[in-house]
């Protein structure tokens, strides 16, 4: 009898399968990453540690840029109200025609829009330049202008986000509002329906806040996964906000409270000190995701714009 075949020691040999849970994970498109902190093991004294260190490297830099993101996100607006108010003086002569008051109001519309938009891209270039500075690179000021083009994802994720809120609470204080008050007489004196109305919005306050806080929580960071991922839609960034914030709402609700008196008791400081306190806030809270983001169910992020950009 022959024996059997051996194996040829110089075929190459087949790959051995991988269950999907051992299978290698999806390579991150952009720049390597080199944050340290993670999810698991992350505390408010590494969060604070790691965004001071950040900001006290280029202090310069972060104060132009806020003086910059003041300007552009409150100036451009504030002129364009004040040109569409003089417009509307000249246009109704003292007695506003309906159509000429209807232009007026959708121009005065239409700077809200406007300013919303250039506050939202700014707000998102300022993260973009905290991502740089948190990973050890200089913190160029073009960042600041990096994410003009997700103008149009920054609105979509707005409506994304405000429409089913509003649609949320409004059943809620519907529902709150008849099953306490029931109906209103709608000739009835304003003062007297309001002293009637007192204790439905006491409740709704009650009922709302908590909800609130915790939808709040959850996607706090979806601006920042847009900023940080070039990859993420819309409300993609508000699903994976929501898994990073998954298991560490505490932290995520301290750090908030941190970095939003820090930001707040600079203002107090003749509001100059916001110059300071307002980046260093910045960094603290994008310390925070991306230190939850590492270990977070979300794929790895596409960095092109922020780690992949050079200024």
């Amino acid at each position: 009898m022959e024996p059997p075949d051996q194996d040829d020691p110089r075929e190459p040999l087949a790959p051995a399968y991988l269950p999907p849970h051992e299978a290698p994970a999806a390579e991150p498109k952009g720049p390597e990453r080199t944050f340290a902190l993670m999810r698991q093991t992350v505390t408010v004294g590494d969060l604070v540690s790691k965004g001071s260190a950040a900001w006290q490297r280029d202090v310069g830099t972060w104060v132009l840029a806020t003086v910059l993101m003041l300007l552009i996100g409150f100036g451009i607006p504030f002129a364009l109200g004040l040109v569409v108010g003089l417009f509307g003086a000249l246009l109704s002569g003292g007695d506003p025609h309906p159509a000429a008051a209807a232009l007026i109001t959708g121009l005065q519309v239409g700077v809200q829009i406007l300013q919303t938009v250039i506050q939202g891209v700014l707000g998102m270039g300022f993260y973009a330049m905290a991502i740089h500075a948190l990973h050890g690179k200089p913190t160029p000021i073009g960042a600041l202008f990096s994410q003009i083009n997700k103008a149009v994802k920054y609105v979509l994720q707005v409506l994304a986000i405000w429409i089913p809120l509003a649609a949320v609470f409004a059943a809620i204080g519907a529902a709150v509002f008849f099953l306490s008050v029931g109906s209103i007489d709608l000739n009835m004196p304003l003062d007297d329906a309001f002293q009637i109305a007192k204790p439905a919005l006491l409740i709704f306050f009650v009922v709302s806040l908590p909800i609130y806080v915790y939808i709040f929580l959850g996607i706090v960071f979806a601006q920042l996964e847009l900023t940080y991922n070039d990859s993420a839609g819309p409300i993609e960034a508000v699903v994976y906000s929501w898994r990073i914030a998954r298991g560490r709402r505490w932290l995520v609700l301290g750090v908030t409270i941190i970095s939003g008196l820090i930001a707040f008791g600079s203002m107090l400081l003749c509001g100059i000190g916001f110059l300071f306190g307002g980046p260093l806030a910045t960094l603290i809270l994008a310390a925070l995701y991306l230190a939850l983001r590492n270990g977070a169910d979300v794929p790895p992020p596409d960095t092109q714009s922020t780690l992949g950009r050079v200024y």
